[in-house]
């Protein structure tokens, strides 16, 4: 019987047991950290942006004021615009929208446009970080360039650039 204390004591002090302390206490410091930077939950009140048709105006999940929540409805039953969000990307959709809704539609927009914005920057932080390392810094390309190349939205032809380059022929 005085084993099984013993064993607990053990336990209690293992070092598998602190690194999983401390694991867990970091992870609690982390989640403080997290609710600071993002208190709430950016898509509660605002999920009608992503699915109009599957959200309900008239409950509390939706953060619109009342003439706004009338239009939700109204762009809710329509199912033209229903076929049309499944054809075109969202920020067209409520592009699309603008016109018979626009005060709705400005409201989805400028949240739609939050995030892509701050995506852009982001990438664009990451791409900087990337090409500023020993390996690139000796490129002759300056940073500007290379920036521009990598963030660019279109794809480079390497068919076409290939087919200018000649095979360098060994002698």
């Amino acid at each position: 019987m005085d084993m099984f204390p013993l064993l607990s004591d053990i336990l209690e002090n293992s070092p598998q047991v602190m690194i999983s302390d401390l694991v867990s206490q970091h992870l609690s410091q982390l989640a403080v950290k997290f609710d600071d930077y993002f208190p709430e939950d950016p898509r509660e009140g605002h999920m009608w942006i992503v699915d109009p048709f599957s959200v309900d105006p008239t409950k509390n999940d939706v953060a619109l004021p009342s003439h706004l929540q009338s239009q939700l409805l109204e762009v809710a039953t329509d199912s033209t615009l229903k076929l049309l969000l499944g054809k075109l990307d969202l920020g067209s959709f409520w592009i699309a929208v603008s016109k018979e809704y626009p005060c709705l539609a400005l409201r989805a927009v400028k949240l739609l446009l939050a995030f892509t914005t701050t995506y852009l920057c982001e990438s664009g932080f990451s791409i900087v970080a990337t090409t500023k390392t020993k390996a690139r810094n000796r490129l002759k390309a300056t940073l500007e360039a290379t920036l521009r190349v990598s963030l660019s939205p279109i794809p480079p032809r390497l068919d076409l650039i290939m087919s200018v380059k000649q095979a360098q022929v060994f002698h």
